[in-house]
């Protein structure tokens, strides 16, 4: 709604200034905002120039409609309307009213009369008719709105788009059809829209077919998709042509791939969201037609590894998001201004070391630089990447002595693998999962083999499970499917991803990796060790109301050692720190609301053991709350009420003592001025944002 409001206040300023000449008229009225209270039939209230917000029953539009017609001047730009028990719009309205923008919602409106708009004074810029039960775009109704710039049709029950849905809208620069159903639109439908910009069909039903299909959308420069049932890969061939996209979204699908050369004909696209996806693989020279992109987001995938190759083309890129993929390794060297690799599970070997040697020659902010973070090898298990010693990226048997590394995350159990076994034709994994774990299902089964330095996924399968059907969930037995030619003395990590409490997204992944490990049969690992070192034993911390974090730990057995202090907001790295176990406070400034989670773990070199693993606490902001009027009133009609009761019951005392004189008394209860009246003022929010 803001971008609404704002419009309107640069026509309501424009339209008040005449074109130049003599006479030169006098100077426009200061802006008063139109009384119109009827309870309960109507309540309007202004909380901007020139915008008036009413809600009422079915009979509060006429109501309006005739007080703005009397007015002597077009005071009203945008008027926002909010209406109970009204299904059908059947009559012009606001015949005669001057207005720039309409919103009208009642949650129930399903049709809207071909007349209903006619009659305005003013050409209508902007119309929303959010959150209703439209079933189809009112196109007669808005073919008397020529002018119309901006339309609402967000939140209601459309399922399909025809060729002529907007017919006669020449002028339209603005679309939302977001959160209906819409799962079918003709190839035609945005056809004779020669200033359309900005297109929203966000949190609908449409699938990859329908965007293929549709004919060229020469002038449209922000497209939204995010939300809807877009399945497959994205190939060269998956959108028209549109020259001048900028801003293309496609969140919260089930995108798989992106094949070479996607997107071809998006040849000036500058922003890419492919967030919460199913993407596994980006293909070499996957944005080969997409040289002047310069922010792409990739976070909550599956994708496994990043090459220069990828992302080759992308000389311009300045902004990369690869947060909770599966990326254990990472290739190649790239220009870019902000670069986050959080939540992935990193094996710092020695096929990372040209990786690891460009980010930390980079110019990146340390607080990027800082998202990686190690998961195996288990000597440097939870060490930033940019601290890792060229000398410690190690490859295949020059760790041969490590256990198989688990997988850290800060929110879930971890995930070991305890058993391996090979017959000489099958691979069976037993995977020991934590209590917290529970109830999960499995997801998928990866597995990578080691290329010289580097490691190259060579399979990913469904994997199917559920803990409530094992006799032991504890105990995950995973049978690799032979659908996966591995080959004798070969070297391979498995890695394994479940879904915590049967649920099927980010929040809830959980993800454990071996080490790699040569394909021979009986080929044995080691999974346990006794080591007393020292651990966090408790986290506290405190959220001022001027956003100060203080954050104090305790570690015992006392030692001489580093710990890991990291601050995370909403699964994301916030900060991270190191400092000494025998002082170990810390604060954090400039933070806001919250809430954090607060973790701590003591670094140390060599093998990870279970207690290695950090100890987290939320924290909110701790709010301090000062007499609001509103208290002040409650406590004088307190203290006022507190009087009375005294002084009744002074009077009624004094009265019971009196000595009887008089066998009749009257009682004449004070006055009450029926003048005294409760005002009160409501703030009338917007109905819509487009």
């Amino acid at each position: 709604m803001w971008w609404l409001a704002l419009s309107l206040v640069w026509w309501c300023g424009t339209s008040a200034i005449p074109s130049p000449g003599p006479p030169t008229p006098p100077p426009p009225e200061e802006w008063k905002c139109p009384e119109i209270a009827e309870q309960p039939v109507v309540e309007c209230s202004c909380d901007m120039p020139h915008t008036l917000r009413c809600t009422g029953d079915r009979t509060a539009m006429k109501i309006i409609g005739r007080t703005l017609r009397s007015l002597n001047t077009a005071t009203v730009s945008l008027l926002d309307c909010t209406v109970q028990n009204v299904s059908v719009i059947s009559e012009p309205l606001l015949e005669g009213v001057a207005l720039h923008g309409l919103v009208i919602s009642s949650g129930e409106i399903r049709e809207i009369h071909q007349t209903a708009f006619k009659g305005l004074t003013a050409p209508l810029q902007a119309l929303g008719l959010p959150n209703n039960q439209l079933l189809s775009v009112p196109t007669q109704a808005l073919m008397s709105l020529p002018e119309l710039d901006r339309l609402d049709l967000s939140g209601n029950r459309m399922k399909s788009l025809d060729a002529g849905s907007f017919k006669g809208l020449r002028n339209l620069s603005f679309i939302d059809l977001s959160n209906n159903i819409i799962s079918r639109v003709s190839p035609n439908s945005f056809e004779n829209l020669p200033q359309l910009k900005i297109l929203r069909l966000r949190g609908n039903r449409l699938p990859i077919s329908v965007i293929m299909k549709l004919h060229p959308l020469s002038t449209v420069e922000e497209l939204d998709l995010s939300e809807n049932n877009l399945v497959g890969p994205l190939e060269p061939k998956t959108f028209p042509k549109m020259e001048l996209l900028r801003d293309l979204q496609m969140s919260h699908n089930s995108l798989s791939s992106i094949k070479m050369g996607a997107l071809q004909g998006l040849l000036n696209l500058t922003s890419l969201r492919l967030q919460h996806n199913q993407i596994d693989v980006i293909e070499d020279h996957a944005f080969s037609h997409l040289q002047t992109l310069v922010f792409l987001d990739l976070a909550h995938n599956r994708i496994v590894a990043v090459s220069g190759a990828s992302l080759a083309h992308l000389d311009k890129l300045t902004d990369l998001d690869l947060r909770h993929n599966f990326f254990a390794s990472a290739y190649g060297r790239f220009v870019l201004k902000h670069f986050t690799l959080s939540d992935n599970p990193l094996n710092c070997d020695c096929s990372l070391s040209d990786f690891a040697a460009w980010l930390s020659n980079s110019s990146l902010s340390r607080e990027d630089k800082s998202t990686a973070i190690c998961t195996t090898p288990p000597s440097l298990e939870n060490g930033l990447l940019i601290e890792v010693p060229l000398d410690d990226f190690l490859c295949g048997g020059e760790e041969q002595d490590a256990p198989v590394a688990p997988l850290y995350t800060p929110y879930k159990a971890r995930i070991n693998l305890k058993d391996f076994k090979y017959d000489g034709n099958t691979v069976k994994l037993v995977w020991g999962v934590e209590d917290e774990t529970s109830p999960y299902t499995c997801d998928a089964i990866f597995v990578y083999e080691e290329e010289g330095p580097s490691e190259v996924l060579i399979e990913s399968s469904r994997l199917k499970c559920n803990s409530s059907e094992m006799p032991d969930p504890k105990l995950l037995h995973v049978t690799v499917p032979n659908s996966i030619q591995l080959q004798r003395l070969h070297r391979y990590r498995y890695c394994v991803v479940l879904f915590d409490a049967g649920q099927s997204d980010d929040v809830s992944l959980i993800l454990g990796c071996s080490d790699v490990i040569p394909l021979v049969q009986n080929a044995k690992i080691q999974t346990n060790y006794t080591m007393k070192l020292p651990k966090v034993i408790s986290v506290q911390a405190n959220l001022s109301s001027y956003g100060t974090l203080s954050i104090d730990v305790s570690v015992y057995p006392p030692s001489k050692c580093q710990l890991n202090l990291a601050v995370l907001e909403q699964n994301a790295l916030l900060s991270q720190r190191k400092m000494n176990c025998t002082e170990p406070k810390y604060t954090f400034i400039g933070l806001t609301e919250g809430p954090y989670r607060v973790c701590a773990n003591v670094i140390r070199p060599g093998p990870a053991v279970d207690f290695n693993k950090p100890r987290c606490i939320t924290v909110f902001k701790k709010e301090t709350k000062g007499f609001t009027t509103l208290d002040v009133a409650f406590v004088s009609i307190f203290l006022i009420l507190c009087f009375m009761v005294i002084a009744l019951i002074y009077g009624v005392r004094k009265v019971l003592l009196k000595p009887k004189i008089q066998t009749h008394q009257c009682f004449l209860p004070p006055e009450c001025d029926d003048q005294v009246q409760h005002n009160r003022y409501v703030k009338l929010q917007a109905t819509t944002k487009l």
